[in-house]
């Protein structure tokens, strides 16, 4: 398919699009939220093992070589900014409508390498919860303003909102107690049990997505929207844990059986921030992948933001949601392809369309 018939084919679902993005951000606009540019260039990519970041070379006027990354999310500079806030006023809250690139990812249904994420961090809140009210909000305000310009019935996805922990959501679907399965022998020995092929080598997250990808995740009905919240500590990514230590205030989002939204109840530890870094720069090294310096400057701003984390300040969550998929499940499409302007199937593969 080329360019053109692409575009004319899709027309209508592009039109909703771009109405949906005015409204993404007259919702963020009425919550007095900041919308920020951040660089799509970066010196260090993120030290997640299982993202792949697109690399660039680049020179200066006298030819100099330098080394870039198309970053897969605004996270970390979106943190620099909450660190630099100054202490005189209410720092305020941002978000970002960004661009962002992720090489290996597959040519259609749910990926693009080239994607927009809707990424925001609240401040002065006391977890993770907070970001279910936001979504849930966001998806009422959406659905609201599509009825309101197209003069049609809105898939009601803000009326099936669930809220589920994830402990929960593996003893209602399985009839398992998650806190037997919380260290990387004990899942091993699960995944066994249920006759998984496992290696001694494969991580606890790579364990636990062997089950919950094949036995939970396919449960989830047609348009229905779970906040799954409390994932174990193993997996607590840039979130701080639970009173109980053995989980973290990470949360996902999903509509049906599509990954919307990933969030945290940001943590802040800048010492323990680098140790995970430096976990998952040893995963990466043992996955045969590239491994990069990590991003110091990070660190630092964690450290400031720690600092001030009093009753002035507040403590901080943050979620990063894909767009394109938003758009997909508000109008019930089965393709990311159908709501994105060019696709990569149709840039680089036309023929195959």
């Amino acid at each position: 398919m080329n360019h053109l018939e692409h575009l004319k084919e899709n027309k209508l679902f592009l039109e909703k699009r771009f109405e949906l993005l005015k409204l993404t951000r007259q919702f963020f606009w009425s919550r007095d939220c900041r919308e920020v540019e951040t660089p799509l260039l970066l010196a260090h990519p993120g030290q997640e093992p299982y993202l792949h970041p697109m690399n660039v070379e680049l020179h200066d006027d006298r030819g100099k070589t330098f080394n870039g990354f198309l970053h897969t999310s605004p996270e970390y500079t979106l943190k620099k900014l909450l660190a630099s806030t100054s202490d005189e006023h209410r720092p305020p809250d941002y978000f970002s409508i960004a661009k962002c690139f992720r090489d290996y990812e597959s040519f259609g249904g749910t990926h693009n390498p080239e994607f927009t994420m809707i990424e925001w961090y609240r401040r002065g809140v006391k977890d993770v919860f907070c970001l279910a009210e936001d979504v849930k909000d966001l998806l009422t305000f959406l659905e609201e303003g599509l009825e309101r310009k197209y003069k049609t019935k809105s898939r009601g996805l803000s009326q099936t909102f669930r809220i589920l922990s994830m402990k929960d959501l593996w003893f209602h679907t399985l009839k398992i107690n998650l806190d037997d399965y919380l260290d990387v022998s004990s899942i091993r020995s699960l995944c066994r049990e249920k006759g998984y092929s496992v290696t001694d080598e494969e991580s606890y997250e790579d364990l636990f997505y062997r089950i919950f990808l094949s036995e939970i995740e396919s449960t989830f009905e047609e348009g229905q929207v779970i906040f799954l919240h409390t994932y174990p500590a193993q997996m607590a990514a840039l979130s701080k844990l639970c009173i109980d230590t053995r989980y973290a205030q990470r949360a996902e989002i999903y509509v049906g059986k599509i990954e919307l939204a990933n969030g945290f109840f940001e943590l802040t530890d800048h010492k323990e921030q680098l140790r995970r870094f430096q976990e998952e720069q040893e995963q990466r090294k043992k996955l045969g992948k590239s491994v990069h310096d990590i991003d110091m400057d990070f660190i630092d701003a964690l450290k400031e933001i720690h600092s001030r984390e009093d009753k002035k300040w507040g403590e901080i969550a943050g979620i990063a949601l894909g767009f394109d998929r938003l758009v997909m499940a508000l109008l019930s499409c089965k393709n990311i392809d159908n709501v994105l302007i060019l696709p990569a199937s149709v840039l680089f593969e036309p023929d195959t369309c």
